[in-house]
C-alpha cells in the first residue's frame, strides 16, 4: 500500500509541499499595519482602490504610477482595500518567479544547482522583506524571467511579427517604470538582436517597439518616483540579503563585501565564457546598473544573480579539485550551501520581530505621528507629505504632496493655506529651499516632532 502511494508522489509534489510550508512562514512573519510599504507600491494600490471604489482621492496628484498598477488589477478587482491580500499576491508572484527560475536553471546548468539556488533565494530574509514591502525587486525579477522566456518564443516563432512582440514590449515598459535596473531589459535585448546579422532584420520591429516604450515610459515617469532611497554604502544593503532587516542589526558591510566579491567573480567568469543566455546577461546588467541606486530591490537582484550563476560554478570547482566520492565531489559545496541556509533561516525568523515590536524606519516614524494626529476626526486634517502615498495609506485622511518652494514668502503662505500638517526631511538636498520657506512661517507652524529622519509641523489652531 505504501509503495503504491510512494509511486504517485513525484519530486514536484514535495516541492509544492515545501512552498506551502514556506507560504505559512511568510504569512506569519508579515507585518499587518500600514507601515513598511514601498512608496511607489502604495501609490499603485491607492490608485487602483480609488478607481474600483469610485472614490475621489488626491492620489491622482502624486504623479504617474509605475506599471505595477496594471499588474495589481486582478488583485484589486476582488480584494480592493486589503493590504494583506496585496502582500500575499506579491508572495505568490515571488513563488511563481522562483519556479520559472528553477526551470531556467535546470535547462542551463542542471537540476542540482537550480534546486539549491531556488531554495536559498526563497529562504533569504531579503526575499521576505521585499515581499512584505510589496517591493519592486520581486516584480523586477518576474519581469526579467518572463522577458527572457518571451525572447526565446520570439526567436523560435515561425512568423516575423507575432503577439509575443506586444507582450514583451509591455513587460519591458513595466520593468523600466519600476527601477533603473529595468533598463537592463532593452539594453540586453537590443544588443542580442542587433549584434547577430541573422536576426538583425527579424528583430528590427521588436527593437523599434521596445525602444519606443522605453523612451515613452522614461518621459512619463521622468525619473523613478517612489523607489527606496539609495544607501550611502551599497555593501550595507547587500549585507541585508543574509542578516535581514536593518532595524534589527547594526549597519555593517563585511558580508556585503563578500557577496559583492563573489558576484564580481561570477559575472567575470560568465562574460569571459561569452555566455549568450538572455537571462544571465540581464541579471549581470541589472546588477551593475542598480549600483547607482543601491536599495533592497537591487540587493535582491544581485543576490539572485549570485546564486543562480555562482552555485553551478561552485559545483564545477568542487568537482574539479575534489576527491573521488560524494564527499570529495560535493563536500565543499554542501558546507557552503548549509552555512548560507542556516544563517538565512535564523535571520528570516528574526524578521518577524519587526512586526511584533512595531519597529519603524525613520520616515515611518514621522508618518506614525501624522497617523496619531489624524485619529481625531473632529479636528481638521489636510497634510502635505514627502511620502504622500504611504501617509495616505496610514492616515486615511486627505494627504497632498509637498508644495513647491518659492522665493516669494507671501505666495508660499497663499499656496499652503488650508494645510494643517507638513512632514518632510530637511536634510534632503532637494528640499532645502522648502525648508527655508517653512522657516519663514514660524508664526503659523508648530514643530510637534523632530527626529533624525525629518520633522512634523502643525498649523496653529487646526481645530478652527
Amino acid at each position: 500500500m505504501l509503495s503504491k502511494i510512494a509511486d504517485f508522489i513525484q519530486p514536484r509534489h514535495l516541492g509544492l509541499v515545501g512552498l506551502i510550508a514556506l507560504a505559512w512562514a511568510y504569512i506569519s512573519l508579515f507585518r499587518y499595519d500600514h507601515f513598511g510599504i514601498e512608496e511607489a507600491a502604495a501609490l499603485d494600490l491607492l490608485i487602483n482602490w480609488s478607481i474600483i471604489h469610485q472614490i475621489a482621492s488626491p492620489v491622482a496628484l502624486f504623479g504617474i504610477p509605475d506599471l505595477r498598477a496594471i499588474f495589481f488589477i486582478p488583485l484589486d478587482m476582488y480584494w480592493a482595500g486589503s493590504l494583506p491580500a496585496a502582500k500575499v499576491y506579491t508572495m505568490l508572484t515571488l513563488f511563481a518567479t522562483a519556479l520559472l527560475l528553477y526551470r531556467w536553471g535546470e535547462s542551463q546548468h542542471g537540476s542540482e544547482s537550480s534546486m539549491m539556488a531556488t531554495a536559498l533565494l526563497l529562504i533569504s530574509p531579503l526575499a521576505l522583506m521585499q515581499t512584505d514591502a510589496i517591493g519592486s525587486g520581486v516584480y523586477l525579477l518576474f519581469c526579467f524571467v518572463v522577458a527572457a522566456w518571451m525572447h526565446e518564443q520570439i526567436q523560435e516563432a515561425r512568423f516575423l511579427f507575432n503577439a509575443w512582440y506586444f507582450l514583451l514590449a509591455l513587460i519591458t515598459a513595466m520593468a523600466v517604470t519600476m527601477h533603473p535596473m529595468g533598463l537592463a531589459l532593452p539594453l540586453v535585448l537590443g544588443w542580442q538582436w542587433l549584434s547577430d546579422p541573422e536576426t538583425r532584420q527579424k528583430g528590427s520591429r521588436l527593437m523599434i517597439a521596445i525602444a519606443s516604450v522605453t523612451v515613452l515610459m522614461l518621459f512619463l515617469r521622468w525619473g523613478w518616483y517612489g523607489i527606496e532611497p539609495a544607501a550611502s554604502n551599497p555593501l550595507t544593503v547587500l549585507t541585508d540579503a543574509l542578516l535581514g532587516s536593518p532595524l534589527l542589526h547594526v549597519s555593517s558591510w563585511g558580508i556585503g563585501l563578500l557577496i559583492a566579491d563573489i558576484f564580481v567573480i561570477v559575472a567575470g567568469v560568465a562574460l569571459y565564457r561569452r555566455t549568450n543566455d538572455t537571462l544571465a546577461l540581464i541579471f549581470i546588467a541589472a546588477s551593475l546598473i542598480g549600483i547607482f541606486n543601491s536599495d533592497h530591490a537591487w540587493a535582491l537582484i544581485t543576490w539572485a544573480s549570485t546564486l543562480y550563476l555562482g552555485i553551478p560554478m561552485l559545483i564545477q570547482l568542487n568537482a574539479k579539485f575534489g576527491w573521488q566520492g560524494l564527499v570529495g565531489q560535493r563536500g565543499f559545496t554542501m558546507v557552503v550551501v548549509m552555512l548560507v541556509a542556516i544563517v538565512s533561516m535564523i535571520n528570516l525568523r528574526g524578521v518577524g520581530t519587526v512586526s511584533v515590536l512595531h519597529l519603524k524606519n525613520q520616515s515611518d516614524q514621522l508618518i506614525a505621528v501624522l497617523e496619531a494626529e489624524a485619529a481625531d476626526t473632529n479636528l481638521a486634517f489636510v497634510a502635505a507629505s514627502q511620502w504622500p502615498a504611504r501617509t495616505l495609506l496610514a492616515c486615511h485622511r486627505d494627504v497632498l504632496p509637498l508644495p513647491p518652494s518659492t522665493e516669494d514668502d507671501a505666495l508660499f503662505r497663499k499656496q499652503t493655506k488650508g494645510l494643517t500638517h507638513f512632514t518632510f526631511s530637511p536634510q534632503d538636498p532637494a528640499l532645502h529651499d522648502l525648508s527655508r520657506n517653512m522657516a519663514a512661517l514660524t508664526d503659523k507652524l508648530d514643530t510637534i516632532a523632530l527626529m533624525s529622519g525629518g520633522v512634523v509641523l502643525k498649523t496653529k489652531h487646526t481645530d478652527k
